[in-house]
């Protein structure tokens, strides 16, 4: 998945942020990003180019996920040249891109979205990226969180490595968990408890179903794949019979496929810090399961 040093300035560079436990959720974001795209694509995940990340000394600097510094390595990987886009793997697209590439810089290093539509900071999940004027080396930036110049959150939610920043990116490209037909550009499912590849609710699920059965039908993704992925413990096991059901209403899900769910451990459990976050999410797990058997009924 390696992007080419050669790309052409039509050509839309994109990497995504994740680990091998995203590949599902990454794939449906490819296809959703090329089945509305009028300019060719070259996208990879980040970890897919084996580029070592070292760790800061400091607990308190260190990645909160195994992906948080991944970004950091993009403007190497395009060897300083060019534009690129970085995007988060819990992401779904419904415009073209060529609209997020074409944004104007405007002397900046990098652009960005505002402020999220819920009042949080978008984090930078979603970049447009002047890699001629970025010379981030990694480990540099760690050797700054080591010696005090940075902190994790100036760093993560400030984005001090870069001198001119740029917040002219709409909104409708990186909406959290909200969606409205015809206006949202890129939806970014954030709940991680309710993310519809570990979650049957997600009030927005239906969305991401589609899109994995029409890339399902394209061939891009295959129902093979999809099974690798349950029975590598990524995605809910349900997520089979719902696809095998063609229609998005539990009733049609077997009590069996959701039986199976109980059982299911998503990913991101393990990155999270200390045990009553790990039981919230647990039991908020169980709780859903409840009400999808409760719905089925």
């Amino acid at each position: 998945m390696a992007v080419p040093s050669g790309c052409s300035d039509d050509t839309v560079r994109i990497f995504v942020a994740a680990t091998p436990a995203e590949w599902l959720p990454m794939r449906v974001l490819e296809y959703s990003i090329r089945e509305h795209s009028t300019l060719p694509i070259e996208l990879s995940t980040i970890y897919s180019h084996g580029r070592e990340i070292p760790q800061p000394k400091a607990l308190e600097n260190r990645a909160r996920t195994p992906f948080s510094f991944q970004r950091f390595l993009i403007p190497e990987l395009c060897h300083f040249t060019g534009r690129a886009i970085y995007l988060d793997a819990d992401m779904q697209v419904f415009k073209d891109i060529a609209e997020l590439w074409d944004h104007p810089l405007e002397g900046n290093h990098l652009q960005t979205v505002s402020t999220a539509n819920d009042g949080r900071r978008s984090q930078f999940s979603v970049m447009l990226l002047d890699c001629a004027r970025l010379d981030w080396k990694v480990e540099d930036i760690v050797a700054r969180l080591d010696d005090g110049s940075l902190d994790y959150q100036t760093l993560m939610f400030d984005m001090k490595v870069a001198r001119e920043i740029g917040y002219g990116i709409p909104l409708k490209w990186n909406s959290l968990e909200a969606y409205m037909p015809d206006q949202t550009a890129l939806l970014h499912y954030t709940d991680m408890n309710t993310q519809p590849w570990v979650s049957l609710h997600n009030t927005n699920g239906v969305l991401w179903i589609s899109c994995l059965r029409r890339a399902i039908d394209s061939g891009f993704i295959t129902r093979g794949e999809v099974m690798q992925e349950v029975e590598a413990g990524h995605v809910r096991p349900s997520l089979l019979a719902q696809l095998n059901a063609d229609e998005n209403s539990l009733r049609k899900l077997g009590i069996s496929a959701l039986w199976r769910d109980f059982a299911f451990h998503p990913p991101y459990y393990r990155l999270r810090g200390g045990w009553l976050r790990k039981l919230r999410s647990r039991t908020f797990h169980y709780l859903n399961l409840f009400r999808a058997m409760v719905c089925r009924s």
